[in-house]
């Protein structure tokens, strides 16, 4: 009879939740906490019940009183060390000590005998093995944030988690102050998710993933990384960052630093034969970057009201490759406050503030870009977070969550906004360069829960969560002086001097809202772990009306137009169910076996109604150009005939209507996702493990033109012929010589002006992965985390999915593609959006380390190894219907960049000071062996015929930065 309540109760609680869920909204995957589950035991292993368990540490002190199986919980724990301590009437008394990670399930037993000695204190290391977890994931905590050697950004984090690959290489922080681009397991940092105490604070503007801050380093009190879970609070099949600022406690602790290097500590920087032959005279490194900054935190009122704040500046002064020496400039400041506060023993909140600003000067120059086309950077953002935790009974707790983002930021050229532009016969700009600038708030709230109950022999975890995100975004560009320009490398027959480019500007007002439920349940038996449930997704983005002023020079041609808005919102919904199982081998537990299934929707960014918004880019009229009088510059009277027109209908430039449309009928992209795993704990502290993972993308969107405006009668391989004309041959940089032809429409099919945003049908994306990872704690002075992947990341095209048969590198809309765009069949897959190379790599290592000797002195170690990402050739062809393509030369992955290697090492020696104060000085040494790779060189073909280098073919473009010293020191109190 009580086994058939407890079932009826559990299959009541089901319905209950599930009911209420559905009828609210959406939760983002905000873990910015750990747990501590346990049994309290009597020496034959027997569970002990009204064993009161007492958790000391961060915060203030939490009692439970173990249930009829001898069970315990603290949930909702900040990262940090606690005590337990265990105690029971005729039993002694024992205490252990615990470590809590963020995101992390932390499993003890407490073994009580009867009373022979006051006391017994266990000195067992806390868990390394997650046994509730069926996913992959990466911990990265305080002591290997201090002492590991890093540029002190989480992008270098990011380089060290198993599965992820990051675009640029960070030396000594010579790429830090800009983000880097990533991927991981073959997934877009579109679908990024990053948590800040445990508020999304996403950019979701434009394809969305990017981090909407830049962050104080020495604020973290610990990073979560997950790139795998059967967690349905998981939307994205993307990297999920958890970043968790500290917080007070009864303790007032603080610390202030002080890092510095400069070009003197530099290693000269190495310019290859290779590329001072052809012009190159530097090569990227550091000129001068410090960091101060301070932290402290301490109690208000102990056990009750604790208070943490911090403040940091970090200018940042490099040097990037060309033939001249030129610099950019960027500053961060960041400040940090959080209050908490436990008034009743059952409530805990906090009130969380974060100010962010980052100023560049010289943004985006480089070898292609001259100083006065880069750009001035500004724009302050802070986020503000409210969370509470109430516990209605030891089975029952909720959490709620609101946060406030305020955000944008602004690029303007250096040549000045009313400065007239152009773009020489190799794509290079002069004078100046687009103006651009952005807002782009959100607002958020969500609410959490678990409920703990017993049905038979399973003990249940049922978690649930709902809520809501809004992400307005409000943004301006436009091309400098009277927005026009020359551009000679769009010379042909009909301009043999170069095109003008006449635009109107891009002012899109736009957004997206989230909602989405999740119910799941985890239920544990001896050594088994199940894991069920699902998630639910309703996703909305929409265009508001907005207009645009007229074109300054040519307003009869271009002129102010207002938009109408969208008459409804591209609406995605999906159901992603999740199950993960594990099971622990033997009494000891050492050894845990894990699998599970996921499926992932991807996360709708503001930007995906943008082909339904005329005024979302840039509109184009192309005119040829007669220099009548010889100058070289453009006057009015010198507009050639017209060319072709990009993102407006050339015969009605004053419509309010996209020449692009939404299908409101697509599918979200989704993932699904298998992982099998196995790990074992070989040492105190020390576990390795072996994971391997398949994924699937499907329903993946691509932008294609149609021959009718809303009629899907796109173009197919049916409508193309060989050009004779275009055929292009010529001569890799390694010798080989290639052939490869070039298709144009056939006569009598129409011109294309319409595209349309829809799935890709008969494509999809597969990702194989085998992670070997070793982690160890820091324990008996010494820590280690270190991993490595081996992977294949391919694309399968159909029949279907290619529109013109030429080999592209770019879609048929012109952005450039991550693969060969239109090669049926399977393909290697890459991300086309790093700045150093296609980022592919079928092999990639890291490790991390830290070892703690006598004498107060410590060692760090950080070690990344890689295949060198592919670098793709091509020729670019100007087509009189699809204007430019990126013709690629030979198969996509035939070439490579070197493999990159890069050693960095740290030596710390610590002083103790008066009353509790010490000193810490430092020297870390980046790039130690002074490796010279070749990260990315110019992969376009200028020359039909010549090989290596003598038409400015496969020039280096950038290079490792050299080996370089950072010293610091930091006094903690």
């Amino acid at each position: 009879m009580n086994r058939f309540m407890s079932g009826q109760r559990y299959v009541q609680l089901i319905m209950t939740f599930t009911a209420g869920l559905f009828m609210a909204a959406s939760l983002f995957a905000q873990t910015n906490r750990g747990n501590v589950y346990g049994t309290a035991k009597d020496k034959s292993g027997a569970a002990l019940p009204s064993v009161t368990i007492t958790l000391t540490g961060v915060g203030a002190p939490q009692t439970f009183v173990t249930d009829s199986n001898g069970q315990f919980r603290f949930l909702n724990l900040s990262p940090g060390m606690y005590q337990l301590k265990a105690e029971r009437e005729g039993f002694s008394t024992m205490r252990r000590g615990i470590d809590v990670a963020v995101g992390a399930n932390t499993d003890v037993d407490m073994t009580v005998a009867p009373a022979v000695a006051e006391t017994i204190t266990v000195s067992a290391a806390s868990p390394v093995i997650d046994r509730r977890e069926a996913g992959t994931s990466a911990h990265i905590e305080e002591i290997e944030l201090k002492e590991v050697p890093t540029a002190r950004d989480p992008w270098v984090v990011l380089q060290s988690v198993p599965g992820v690959l990051v675009d640029r290489v960070n030396v000594g922080g010579n790429k830090s102050g800009q983000q880097s681009y990533f991927v991981g397991k073959g997934v877009e940092r579109t679908q990024t998710v990053w948590n800040v105490d445990g508020i999304a604070s996403t950019d979701m503007s434009g394809s969305g993933g990017a981090s909407g801050f830049y962050f104080d380093f020495d604020s973290f009190q610990e990073f979560h990384v997950i790139t795998g879970s059967t967690d349905p609070s998981v939307q994205t099949p993307g990297v999920q960052i958890n970043l968790v600022t500290k917080r007070g406690t009864n303790d007032l602790r603080g610390s202030g630093r002080f890092f510095w290097t400069a070009k003197k500590l530099q290693t000269d920087p190495r310019v290859p034969a290779e590329g001072a032959q052809y012009g190159l005279t530097t090569v990227n490194s550091i000129n001068r970057i410090s960091e101060a900054g301070v932290e402290a935190g301490g109690p208000i009122l102990a056990d009750r009201v604790w208070l943490w704040g911090s403040y940091s500046k970090n200018p940042i002064n490099t040097v990037v490759s060309g033939s001249s020496t030129q610099y950019q400039k960027t500053d961060l400041w960041n400040y940090n406050g959080k209050l908490n506060a436990q008034i009743v023993s059952n409530n805990a909140g906090y009130l969380g503030y974060m100010y962010s600003n980052k100023t560049v000067s010289h943004r985006s120059i480089g070898a292609t870009r001259p100083v006065e086309t880069s750009y001035n950077q500004s724009g302050p953002g802070w986020q503000w977070t409210v969370e509470d935790t109430h516990n209605f009974s030891q089975s029952f707790y909720l959490t709620g969550r609101v946060g406030s983002i305020t955000n944008g930021y602004n690029l303007i050229p250096v040549g000045g906004v009313n400065t007239q532009m152009y773009f020489d016969a190799k794509a290079i700009p002069h004078g100046s360069y687009e103006i651009y600038q952005q807002s782009m708030p959100q607002k958020q709230a969500n609410l959490e829960g678990s409920k703990f109950f017993n049905t038979g022999p399973l003990n249940h975890e049922l978690k649930f969560g709902f809520g809501y995100r809004r992400t307005p975004v409000h943004s301006y560009s436009a091309w400098p002086g009277d927005q026009t320009y020359i551009d000679q490398s769009l010379a042909n027959s009909s301009a043999p001097l170069g095109q003008i480019a006449i635009t109107r500007a891009a002012q899109p007002s736009y957004g997206s809202n989230y909602r989405n439920v999740f119910i799941g349940d985890t239920m544990i038996t001896g050594n088994l772990t199940l894991s069920a449930g699902f998630r639910y997704d309703v996703q909305r983005a929409k265009n508001n009306a907005n207009g645009v002023a007229a074109n300054p020079a040519f307003p009869n041609l271009l002129p102010a137009v207002q938009f109408a808005g969208d008459r409804r919102s591209l609406e995605w919904k999906g159901l992603a169910p999740r199950l993960g199982v594990t099971y622990a081998l033997g009494s000891a537990r050492k050894t845990l076996v894990r699998g599970g299934y996921s499926r992932y929707i991807d996360q709708i960014s503001a930007g995906a109604v943008g082909p339904n918004n005329p005024f979302y880019q840039i509109q184009y009229l192309y005119y040829g150009w007669n220099d009548t009088n010889g100058d070289k510059q453009f006057q009015k009277n010198e507009l050639g005939s017209f060319i072709s027109a990009k993102r407006v209908d050339p015969a009605n430039t004053g419509s309010g209507s996209s020449t692009g449309r939404v299908d409101y009928g697509m599918n979200p992209p989704k993932t699904d996702e298998l992982l099998l795993g196995i790990d074992r704990e070989i040492g105190p502290a020390f576990a390795v493990g072996i994971s391997y993972t398949h994924r699937k993308r499907t329903d993946l969107l691509w932008t294609v033109y149609e021959k009718t405006r809303g009629a899907g009668d796109l173009y197919t391989p049916g409508d193309f012929e060989i050009n004779p004309a275009q055929i292009q041959t010529g001569t890799l940089p390694n010798g080989r010589p290639y052939s490869v032809p070039v298709y144009r429409l056939k006569s009598g099919v129409p011109r294309p002006l319409y595209t349309v945003t829809t799935n890709r049908p008969e494509y999809n994306q597969t990702y194989h992965s085998i992670e070997l990872t070793a982690t160890k704690r820091m324990q008996n002075h010494w820590m280690l985390r270190g991993n490595v992947t081996l992977t294949d990341w391919n694309q399968h095209v159909g029949a279907r999915a290619v529109m013109d048969p030429t080999p592209l590198m770019s879609t048929p809309t012109g952005s450039f593609a991550p693969s060969c765009f239109s090669c049926a069949g399977s393909t290697p897959y890459a991300s086309a959006s790093g700045s150093n190379g296609f980022i592919n790599s079928r092999w990639a290592s890291s490790l991390n380390g830290v070892y703690e000797f006598p004498m107060q002195i410590t060692f760090g170690a950080a070690f990344t190894g890689r295949q060198g990402y592919i670098i793709p050739y091509y020729r670019r062809v100007r087509d009189a219907a699809f204007g430019n393509k990126r013709v690629l030369i030979g198969n996509f992955d035939d070439y490579r960049l070197d493999n990159l290697y890069q050693l960095d090492l740290r030596l710390a020696k610590s002083f103790r000071l008066l009353r509790g104060t010490g000193l810490e000085i430092s020297a870390d040494l980046f790039n130690a062996t002074n490796q010279n790779t070749v990260l990315w060189r110019d992969d376009r073909l200028y020359s039909l015929t010549g090989p290596d280098l003598t038409s400015g073919n496969n020039n280096i473009q950038e290079m490792q930065s050299p080996r370089i010293w950072r010293l610091g020191a930091r006094l903690t109190f």
